[in-house]
């Protein structure tokens, strides 16, 4: 159930009373230790590093800039169906130079057995069937152990083959060929087959959500080409398919799971991956076993998973798992709140996401939806809005966002012409509009409801009375998905290609049930999106990711704030978090928007 409170209008003393509240909350909330915990996160926080080591022998650093997500699309729910995918190496121009003094330690000879608990930050509330299920960054986690991804999205840059050995189109990209892996089943023992890769296609396009963004491929026939092969025949050109692959349109399940309806399906969820479903318990237990046929080995040649079991446990409280993670109870946790930088760089081994395709998180208004319809009402609540102290508290004092691309990220700008704090202009502004009060959203989060309620304080600066109200990460995208909402803070867009951010932007997903939650309607956004269906010119794709930007800080679609870095953190007893094997040593994204791959972890014994 929805929770609301009101944050009365401040005086403006510039909020400190409520910066320092959140310090003393964060740092209490921490379980006692003597660490500074979040106190010391705002004065003097140390930056997250974008290229962080992993803590093993056994696992290469994370990268920045030349490969180193959730998608949509986070898409991912914290926004995210997770539908993004890659761009291209020659997109990725940037890299980053962060290290560490120390010295990288011997590899360690992986070990079977054991069970590894995991904290998650949202329970995926409708079932683990990724035709239906509403997952943000934590479904996706799930999702990663039963199911194979059909493409991944490499280190390069681009989508690459996994559980296809192939993929190639025509010339204009009107037919896809898609080539499965030979000798793989599902986990009950029937074959991964091209019936059961049409079976995929089929049920995906009627789904509630996933039919909306295989819809836009407009499938006119799917054709079976041999055992193994599928031929799509589209009926209009779509470059970037391979990339829509990499997440929700590309978690394999048999048929055997979609005979069940979308409720069975839900509950008895069949894949191809290294771990099989156990007990769901909903907000309680997600238990997972090892999948004793699973097709992949890893660089030895050694037969995966390593684990016996897997051990999901959600909880939306980011300082309830902190503690839990110190106490024991967890042997790793996945965390983006941004508020124990050093406590958790200290004190855990760390798997950082890298700087390049970070999600952005930012306040999502819904443009169709008054007072959000008036550009110059975000504009002035843009202008009342000071993301340099918003970013202190909340992330590392990094600089605000400017856009939805991230440095390194194709279409990142560091002058996106978005409007900068001006807090008399912004009063003035409302004064003339003649808005009193608006409503924003958050997750019951205490860390997202404190982050919410300096934001209200800001606009109580400039006039506004703000009520805010809370509810839990599924509800929050069950009410994106219908509109029901006037803005709330979100993150998304880890942008590995500017087409794949085409359902969250584009006018065409803006109406009814959407996943354009925003309701943007841009007539230059839609142009460039369209276009980037067409080419696959990465020079050119770089430019309408530009041309996006700009537009979107020309229409305050979205209230930037900062780029979103997430981690995973473990005791030292865990290893090879995120690592994955692939053909010819290609490296795939680490820790891409949260959503990590669980193959090859083990458990020292």
């Amino acid at each position: 159930m929805a929770e609301m409170r009101r944050v009365s209008e401040l005086r403006p003393w510039r909020w400190l009373g409520l910066i320092l509240a959140v310090a003393l909350v964060a740092s209490a909330c921490g379980g006692g230790n003597d660490d500074d915990d979040g106190g010391g996160v705002a004065a003097e926080a140390t930056a997250a590093p974008t290229a962080a080591p992993s803590g093993d022998g056994d696992q290469a650093p994370a990268s920045s800039g030349d490969g180193g997500s959730d998608a949509e699309p986070s898409q991912d729910g914290s926004g995210d169906q997770g539908d993004q995918g890659a761009g291209t190496a020659d997109e990725d121009a940037s890299t980053s130079d962060s290290s560490t003094d120390e010295a990288p330690e011997p590899a360690m000879e992986p070990q079977y057995g054991g069970t590894l608990v995991m904290g998650l930050e949202a329970e995926t509330t409708n079932g683990l069937n990724p035709v239906n299920a509403q997952a943000a960054v934590s479904g996706h986690i799930l999702f990663r152990a039963l199911y194979d991804t059909l493409t991944i999205e490499g280190a390069n840059g681009e989508a690459v083959p996994n559980l296809l050995e192939s993929f190639s189109s025509n010339d204009d990209f009107t037919e896809w060929t898609l080539t499965l892996r030979p000798g793989i089943s599902f986990h009950d023992g029937t074959p991964a087959d091209s019936a059961a890769l049409r079976r995929h296609f089929e049920e995906n396009a009627k789904g509630t959500l996933t039919g909306i963004s295989v819809g836009d491929w407009e499938i006119e026939t799917i054709e079976i080409v041999d055992d193994l092969s599928v031929k799509l025949v589209l009926g209009k050109p779509f470059a970037p398919l391979p990339k829509y692959l990499t997440s929700h349109l590309g978690y394999f399940g048999a048929p055997s799971m979609h005979d069940l309806g979308q409720e069975g399906a839900a509950r008895n969820p069949i894949g191809t991956g290294p771990f099989m479903l156990d007990e769901w318990i909903p907000n309680d237990v997600t238990r997972m076993v090892r999948n004793p046929n699973y097709w992949r080995t890893d660089s030895e040649g050694r037969q995966l998973p390593y684990l016996d079991a897997l051990e999901f446990r959600p909880n939306n409280d980011s300082d309830a798992r902190y503690a839990a993670l110190r106490s024991g109870d967890l042997d790793a946790n996945v965390d983006n709140t941004g508020v124990r930088v050093d406590d958790y760089n200290e004190q855990f081994k760390t798997f950082w996401q890298g700087e390049a395709y970070a999600e952005t998180t930012y306040l999502m208004f819904n443009n169709s939806r008054a007072p959000f319809d008036n550009v110059e009402f975000r504009r002035a609540l843009a202008q009342c809005t000071d993301g340099q102290t918003f970013n202190t508290l909340r992330w590392d004092g990094q600089p605000p966002a400017t856009g939805p691309f991230s440095p390194g990220t194709p279409g990142y700008l560091a002058d996106s012409g978005y409007p900068g704090f001006d807090p008399d202009a912004g009063r003035a502004a409302i004064d003339r509009l003649g808005v009193t009060s608006v409503e924003l959203g958050t997750t019951i989060d205490p860390a997202n409801l404190l982050n919410t309620e300096l934001l209200a304080a800001m606009w109580g600066d400039c006039g506004l009375d703000v009520s805010i109200t809370q509810v839990d990460q599924a509800e929050l995208i069950t009410n994106a998905v219908f509109g029901n909402f006037t803005a709330f803070l979100w993150r998304n867009h880890p942008s590995f290609g500017l087409a794949p951010e085409r359902i969250w932007w584009h006018s065409k997903f803006g109406q009814g049930i959407a996943l354009n939650f925003g309701r943007i309607n841009n007539p230059a956004i839609d142009a460039a999106l369209d276009e980037s269906l067409t080419i696959d010119d990465p020079e050119r794709r770089r430019q309408l990711a530009e041309d996006v930007n700009r537009a979107f800080a020309e229409g305050v679609h979205n209230l930037w704030f900062y780029y979103s870095k997430w981690l995973i953190a473990a005791h030292d007893h865990v290893h090879g978090i995120d690592n994955l094997t692939l053909d010819g040593g290609v490296e795939h994204v680490k820790v891409l928007a949260g959503r990590v791959f669980l193959t090859e972890a083990w458990i020292e014994q």
